[in-house]
């Protein structure tokens, strides 16, 4: 069990905590979490193994009417999982993910009980091999995604992300690169608006890295957007 106080002062100072509490049995039926919060409501995530190997249930709700039951399922280089709204009977949502040497590909769909409609469903595939990874996202079937990686070498890795529909042919095109030079990290990219920004990513000292970055338009480098950033720990 935990317990975890916040302190709030807004007009008036205040103090919240919540308390959870974890447990697992033996027989593979385990709550996750079952927590209180300060405003007297209640969370709970539960789940269940042991029913058939790879197989997993799972439950999330709360006392705003939110219950989700899931399943996980994975099997060798096979992965699926199923999400259900059983308090308001809503939506499904389910996803499958499968791998076979090189490649990798999966789907992913939502579907309105209410509606008795596909709301949304997209697939994906991926080549991974050696120095080149690339992938393909379609939503709908209506648009596509495209990506690819390229390793150089040890210091340098150059990357191109687009985007086309029928409706936008060349919808949009990203390229950068990531360069490890011998002063920092140097990260640029350029956009098919003509945008070109770059960062440099430099450890000063030990856990302190600061990254002063540059942001401009092709076609007006006079107004360049100039930051810096400090990391610590």
């Amino acid at each position: 069990m935990t317990s975890e106080t916040e302190r709030k002062v807004k007009g008036s100072t205040s103090l919240l905590s919540k308390l959870s509490f974890k447990w697992a049995a033996g027989s593979g039926f385990s709550i996750d979490k079952l927590q209180m919060k300060p405003d007297g409501s209640h969370v709970m995530e539960t789940s269940l193994t042991g029913v058939a190997p790879g197989l997993k249930f799972t439950f999330k709700g709360d006392d705003n009417q939110n219950g989700d039951l899931g399943m996980e399922y994975t099997k060798g280089a096979i992965g699926a999982t199923a999400v259900m709204d059983i308090i308001e009977l809503k939506q499904v949502a389910a996803s499958l993910a499968a791998s076979k040497g090189d490649l990798a590909f999966g789907g992913s769909a939502t579907y309105k009980i209410s509606s008795s409609t596909l709301d949304k469903y997209s697939v994906a595939a991926s080549y991974s091999s050696g120095p080149l990874f690339a992938s393909v996202v379609s939503n709908k079937l209506s648009s596509i995604d495209l990506g690819l990686k390229y390793k150089v070498n040890n210091d340098l890795v150059i990357g191109t992300s687009s985007s086309h529909s029928a409706s936008s042919p060349l919808g949009s095109m990203t390229a950068g690169a990531s360069y490890d030079a011998p002063f920092g990290i140097v990260k640029g990219k350029a956009t098919s608006d003509g945008t070109i920004s770059a960062v440099l990513v430099k450890e000063v000292a030990k856990k302190v890295t600061i990254t002063p970055s540059v942001e401009l338009k092709a076609s007006d480098f006079a107004n360049a957007t100039w930051g810096l950033g400090v990391t610590m720990g």
